[in-house]
């Protein structure tokens, strides 16, 4: 597991640059849409495609072994298509690659505060599993219900990343942090079991319309040559405030209630979302889009 995060770790950064270098500003966020729809998918098909493995070599000795065998070959493939067919546009400065602290600073600081102040309320969605434990909904079907969220955000995530193109990043972002607080809210509120499965469907669009959003934010707030530094901060910051997020909600649905920490995410998200107000340089950066054609 210590292997694996570390993989994650070295990947992701280089892998938005990639993105975002590739793309071209007016189709980025529909490119980071597609990159989160073929992600969610993967989440999907691995642990069903393993579960078809397992039924199919069942009984056999080493049967976890083998479906491990497979999986690390399929992970084999992406890396020959890297090395063979994937090339950069631009060759990054080395003086500029290097100065990595200077990304934390101006519009993209701004913005990675108030993203920090909706991530300290975005507690891991293992809490949406004892919310719907707790109001009675049947443990068989939470797989379901996940797949039901994956699904909705996998299906919604190119068309949201192409409307944070047309209309905007800062925008696309807000709506997706609206529709956070509002299936918080109802994850707070909910009372019968079969209540459930709108709020699964409804909160993966959070994650559609925001990823992408997001991370095409990100990349025109700083720099060109500075996107690898600017997303490792950005991955980095996110995924450190993710600990101690899971752990007040933690704390607040043992001592107060099982409504508690959606009632808390509901309250940041709205925070950060007029958060959104004091990045003013995003809106300068979606005139200078509309306005450029060439771009």
């Amino acid at each position: 597991r210590l292997t694996d995060g570390i993989g994650k770790g070295l990947k992701d950064a280089p892998r938005d640059a990639l993105v975002a270098g590739s793309a071209g500003r007016r189709k980025m966020g529909a490119a980071f849409g597609l990159q989160r729809m073929l992600d969610t998918l993967g989440s999907v098909a691995g642990p069903m495609g393993a579960f078809l493995l397992l039924r199919l070599w069942n009984g056999h000795p080493n049967q976890y072994r083998e479906v491990f065998w497979v999986a690390g070959g399929i992970a084999t493939v992406p890396l020959l298509i890297i090395a063979v067919r994937v090339r950069e546009r631009f060759a990054l400065s080395t003086r500029h690659a290097l100065a990595g602290g200077g990304v934390l600073r101006g519009p993209f600081a701004r913005f990675l505060v108030v993203m920090l102040l909706f991530t300290l309320g975005n507690s891991s969605d293992a809490f949406l599993v004892l919310r719907a434990h707790s109001v009675g909904f049947a443990p068989v079907l939470i797989p379901v219900a996940f797949a039901v969220l994956n699904l909705t955000s996998a299906a919604a995530a190119i068309p949201c990343g192409g409307l944070s193109d047309r209309i905007g990043r800062r925008p696309v972002i807000a709506m997706g942090w609206g529709v956070y607080a509002f299936a918080y809210l109802g994850f707070a509120l909910v009372r019968l079991p079969w209540m459930i499965w709108g709020l699964f469907a409804f909160y993966g669009l959070f994650y559609a319309l925001t990823e992408g959003a997001a991370k095409a934010m990100v990349s025109e707030l700083v720099p060109e040559e500075r996107r690898g530094s600017a997303f490792g901060l950005y991955n980095a910051a996110v995924g450190i405030l993710a600990f101690p997020s899971s752990l007040i909600a933690g704390i607040l649905y043992q001592r107060v209630s099982p409504a508690a920490p959606f009632a808390l995410g509901a309250a940041l998200a709205a925070l950060a979302l007029m958060g959104l107000l004091f990045v003013p340089a995003a809106n300068r950066q979606e005139e200078h889009l509309r306005g450029n054609p060439r771009i």
